[in-house]
């Protein structure tokens, strides 16, 4: 038989019970629910939004109710901001709907190749996905690039001088304008073009072929029906970019193009202190932006993640 000195005790009875009494104890939440878990980790964001995006869209509405600048001493509340808005601004926000609706019409055309390419063409989808990275740093740098190459003496003047090619006549135009809108708001509609058409089965087109389809006729009935939804929201998307265009008709527009709402804001709030009337034009083009960004994003679920 053992001698049971042998074998020391390592707890001490009473040790024992204290961590069987600790191991029985439920184990206590931090938070009281699920529920509750959400909202507080929800909270951050809203906190956020409110403070950042709620409380500010507020404050430019009552702004925009005001009298000049009259908010800031003693405000003289009236509605003629907005009258005035509907009367005498109204050639600028038609130019300015023309404008972000020409450069998107560009970018759909050039832009559907392109996707097209990024998705089918395995071999050069890095070159063009390299392509798109440089009109994502800002429009600013792109106006101020393209002004800089259609200077007489630009980098690239001797070039066209050699074609016969007279690019001074296009710095202060429309076309200017309109490329370098397009030209920041391609990966956009890249973007949305690529997700729809990373949807559409390969086998169809070749289905397509297979039974006689020129490569016109796939893309009519096959390809564009297919990717009616991405495009529709590409789109939408660069629309509702260029709507809020500045840069670009600032730098590269005649005075035609310098009209649109976000110069006119400008002027009216920064040049001429007139806080009121500026914030009217905030509003208005507030509610475009945001009516094109509901539409957009109903029609480009998960493009974004292509």
């Amino acid at each position: 038989m053992k001698n049971p000195d042998a074998y020391p005790m390592t707890h001490a009875p009473a040790d024992v019970a204290l961590e069987y009494q600790v191991a029985e104890e439920p184990v206590r939440q931090s938070f009281a629910s699920p529920r509750m878990r959400g909202f507080m980790l929800l909270a951050p964001a809203v906190t956020v939004a409110v403070l950042f995006s709620l409380i500010p869209l507020a404050y430019l509405f009552q702004v925009s109710l005001t009298n000049d600048s009259s908010f800031f001493f003693t405000a003289e509340y009236t509605v003629n901001n907005y009258l005035e808005v509907a009367n005498r601004y109204r050639s600028a926000i038609l130019e300015t709907v023309y404008l972000a609706g020409m450069s998107s019409i560009l970018d759909l055309v050039f832009g559907y190749p392109f996707a097209y390419i990024l998705i089918r063409k395995i071999r050069y989808r890095e070159f063009v996905r390299t392509m798109m990275t440089f009109p994502l740093f800002g429009p600013l740098y792109l106006a101020f690039g393209l002004f800089y190459i259609l200077l007489p003496n630009g980098p690239l003047g001797g070039l066209f001088a050699g074609l016969g090619i007279n690019v001074t006549k296009y710095l202060f135009s429309q076309g200017a304008v309109l490329f370098s809108m397009a030209v920041f708001t391609f990966p956009f509609m890249v973007m949305n073009i690529g997700a729809a058409l990373s949807n559409v089965d390969p086998m169809l087109e070749e289905a397509a072929r297979t039974l006689g389809a020129k490569p016109w006729q796939t893309f009519v009935r096959v390809l564009f029906p297919l990717s009616w939804s991405g495009i529709i929201a590409g789109f939408l998307m660069c629309f509702g970019w260029n709507l809020g265009v500045f840069a670009q008709p600032q730098l590269l527009g005649s005075p035609k193009e310098q009209s649109v709402i976000s110069l006119q804001m400008f002027l009216k709030g920064l040049v001429q202190f007139n806080y009121g009337l500026a914030a009217a034009l905030g509003v208005v083009l507030m509610v475009m932006a945001f009516l094109v960004t509901w539409v957009s994003l109903r029609f480009s679920r998960g493009a974004l993640g292509a």
